[in-house]
């Protein structure tokens, strides 16, 4: 019920229920939060808290499955439908209903993306985000390859709702095939605002503020999002999300996990179309087992990533890869002193100094120079990590500064609406 960024969706089902494919499950918990759908038919078994690919505890719905019924209402084939709705708040309700979020690793809910607050700048640019940056992910290349026009049929629609801004679709140059497919798309499409942008090979490229930078060379400042500098990101797999919530009325129940790693042989690294709430353990057993060279699995990318505390915790909608690595690959060195090298702050996309906000996380209680000095625009990209000489967790210790100013920092607006 928290596979995506805000509050916990709350379950409108009970024990001993049956339910269907597609079926709404769980409402939105809030303002910011996302409709959760079942992802097979079956029985409601239990609905009490599980551990989750970290380990922490969460809210779960526990289905017996008992095949594959769809609910009413929901287009499963593979026929292309590119009339757009008229109603633009019709598009709105139909992603909301969906439970779309963004797929390129932050889960923010799409329809609230999408519906930028009152005095919000206009949007003059919907960047399509297809770079992919991270090393041994493809399955936003897989998905531009084999629905490319499903994507482009999103972006239009997402187009629709923001009122006609320029669109461009975001592929870095080292995925040749998918610019030409995406190129030979969009000209059999007709799609006169939008555009296919090929962009340098370069990391963390995915990120908006930096994707906005390549693209629109403008800068968003700090604490700010796209929407100021007239941007709206979005990922290519979300766009294919709302091509299937506004066209087929289908919940984002799927996504595609990259199975992969350097202890991984060649011939074993696929991408997979997988359900929503699968158990990763299917997943790792059904792609042949976990190697016996894996020294660590991750979920997600070897960069900003996470390490799978718990391999029998359900795949979320952001799941995006199931990275096996070498003992080798993730042993980090022993921590040394800090020799002020600067390769860090060289290092960082956001302008930060994280050797700074490392000494000042633990020094403690100096959460007014971490504000001041920025550690609430870290993006978590582990560059400095990577970067750093002397071996120091620069990554580790900005992140728990950054928790720390950001709790501070909604406090001090939930204070100021009182």
């Amino acid at each position: 019920m928290a596979q995506h960024h805000g509050a916990p969706a709350k379950p409108i089902v009970a024990v001993g229920d049956s339910v269907r494919t597609g079926q709404l499950i769980a409402e939105p918990g809030g303002f910011i939060s996302a409709a959760v759908h079942s992802p097979c038919s079956g029985k409601v078994k239990a609905i009490a808290p599980c551990a989750d690919l970290s380990g922490r505890m969460v809210p779960h719905v526990v289905i017996d499955v008992e095949g594959d019924v769809w609910a009413d209402g929901i287009d499963t084939s593979d026929i292309l439908v590119t009339t757009l709705p008229e109603d633009r708040q019709l598009i709105l309700d139909r992603i909301k209903a969906c439970g779309v979020v963004g797929l390129g690793g932050a889960t923010f809910p799409t329809h609230v993306k999408l519906n930028p607050a009152p005095g919000s700048p206009k949007a003059e640019a919907l960047l399509v985000n297809g770079s992919e940056c991270e090393p041994f992910l493809t399955s936003d290349y897989r998905l531009m390859l084999e629905r490319p026009k499903e994507i482009l049929v999103g972006a239009a629609i997402m187009q629709k709702v923001l009122g006609g801004p320029k669109a461009y679709i975001c592929i870095e140059d080292n995925k040749p095939e998918a610019i030409k497919v995406m190129e030979k798309a969009l000209q059999e499409l007709g799609y006169a605002d939008m555009v296919v942008q090929p962009l340098k090979k370069k990391y963390p490229q995915g990120g908006e503020k930096q994707l906005v930078d390549a693209v629109m060379h403008r800068q968003v400042g700090s604490g700010a999002l796209p929407i100021s500098v007239g941007a709206v990101v979005q990922n290519v797999t979300t766009a294919f999300a709302v091509y299937e919530a506004v066209q087929k009325n289908k919940p984002l129940i799927s996504n595609i996990l990259t199975v992969t790693g350097d202890c991984l042989p060649v011939e074993k690294q696929h991408n997979y179309w997988f359900r929503i709430g699968m158990p990763l353990s299917y997943v790792a057993e059904y792609a042949g087992g976990v190697p016996a060279g894996a020294g660590k699995i991750i979920s997600g990318g070897p960069m900003m990533g996470k390490a799978v505390a718990n391999l029998d915790a359900a795949t979320v909608k952001g799941s995006s890869a199931v990275l096996y690595l070498k003992y080798e690959t993730t042993k980090r060195w022993q921590e040394g002193a800090c020799i002020r090298c600067g390769r860090c702050a060289d290092a960082c996309p956001m302008g930060l100094e994280p050797f700074l906000l490392n000494r000042l996380y633990k020094a403690g209680d100096r959460l007014d120079e971490l504000e001041k000095y920025a550690a609430q625009d870290c993006i978590e990209c582990g560059c400095c990590l990577y970067s750093c000489p002397a071996g120091i967790p620069l990554l580790d210790n900005v992140r728990q500064a950054k928790q720390q100013v950001m709790g501070v920092i909604k406090a001090r607006a939930a204070a100021a609406k009182k």
